[in-house]
């Protein structure tokens, strides 16, 4: 029974069992397997090469590609993939824009620095204007968008308030910029005037020297508070000469800080033109107070180049991953294609 139970056994377990003779031989007489020990090495081998599938190229090309991608893609996923589906990062691009709008802009007074100018709402009211200084103009909000000149002055804050950053306390006035102050042609003026007073005595008693009154400025997106403005870095407090004409050139630059949404960080380039004399110091003992000062600013946005930088991930499903994964799997096919031997099929 060992001498055909042996290649029966072998050859039904490769498949071949139309070699073993009937088709019940199997379930007959290979059924005590306690005999298959008594197979002579040499009829094993024989056997074993007797039944011996042919190699399939074909065959060998799926097998290899398929055993390839199981073991390089979740090694990509890991240490590729996931990763930079996570990593966030800037894009940068430059575009033109037909039109912009004005910033809102805040003025500020530092409480404990008595060289600063001491902002003054009662005396005369702020003022505000598009295109030129124009006292009798229509205003912004009611006018149609684009009309110059025309006012803003209602834009300006009702009063004087209080604002604490960064441990200091401030007085500031607020200009909130509206969407009918509108800006359809670079280099178009915003004219600005905010009144205040000074005290030179006062600033020599604390400071040991004279300087001219100076203020803080934040010029900001108007879509967002100021506070907003502030906390995610979108401006700036920048200080001043209060005592003069100053100039500011805003670039437009367009940016995402961090958990938070886009908005514009205008790039600043700021001039002055200091003023000879203070007709509002109430410390001087040469030149007696006559009225409040004002602080002048010329606003203009020189060119609608506008800069975007805008926070994404290193990598996106669709755009990225997908793609990447079928160049890798189309060089996992080129190496199967060549070690299974299709590539030098004739």
């Amino acid at each position: 029974m060992g001498e055909i139970c042996g290649p029966c056994l072998v050859c039904c377990f490769a498949g071949r069992s139309n070699r073993c003779g009937r088709e019940g031989l199997w379930s007959q007489r290979c059924l005590n397997l306690n005999s298959f020990p008594r197979l002579d090495t040499s009829v094993l081998i024989s056997t074993l090469e007797t039944c011996r599938h042919p190699y399939r190229r074909n065959l060998g090309n799926t097998v290899m590609t398929v055993c390839l991608s199981l073991l390089i893609m979740p090694l990509l996923y890991n240490y590729l993939w996931y990763p930079n589906l996570r990593q966030q990062a800037l894009q940068f691009s430059e575009d033109i824009v037909d039109h912009a709008y004005f910033p809102s802009i805040a003025v500020f007074q530092r409480m404990d620095w008595s060289s600063q100018a001491t902002l003054d709402d009662i005396s005369a009211e702020p003022n505000c204007f598009l295109g030129w200084y124009e006292p009798n103009a229509a205003d912004c909000n009611t006018s149609e968008p684009g009309t110059l000149p025309c006012s803003c002055n209602g834009s300006w804050s009702e009063d004087i308030r209080d604002f604490v950053w960064q441990n200091a306390s401030y007085r500031y006035l607020n200009m909130q910029a509206t969407s009918a102050m509108l800006c359809n042609i670079p280099t178009t003026l915003m004219i600005l005037q905010a009144f205040y007073w000074f005290n030179s005595t006062q600033e020599f008693v604390d400071s040991s020297w004279k300087l001219s009154p100076s203020l803080w400025v934040a010029i900001y997106d108007p879509t967002l508070t100021l506070q907003e403005a502030l906390e995610n870095g979108y401006t700036r407090m920048v200080l001043i000469n209060a005592n003069g004409m100053t100039a500011i050139n805003l670039g437009l630059n367009y940016r995402q800080a961090f958990g938070s949404a886009p908005a514009y960080d205008y790039e600043l380039s700021i001039s002055t033109i200091p003023a000879t004399s203070i007709v509002c110091d109430l410390g001087s003992t040469t030149q007696a107070a006559t009225g409040p000062c004002h602080i002048s600013l010329f606003l203009q946005i020189p060119s609608f180049t506008r800069q975007t930088s805008l926070l994404s991930y290193e990598m996106g499903w669709t755009q990225d991953v997908v793609s990447n994964a079928g160049a890798y799997f189309s060089f996992i096919q080129l190496i199967s294609w060549i070690f299974s031997g299709i590539a030098f099929q004739t």
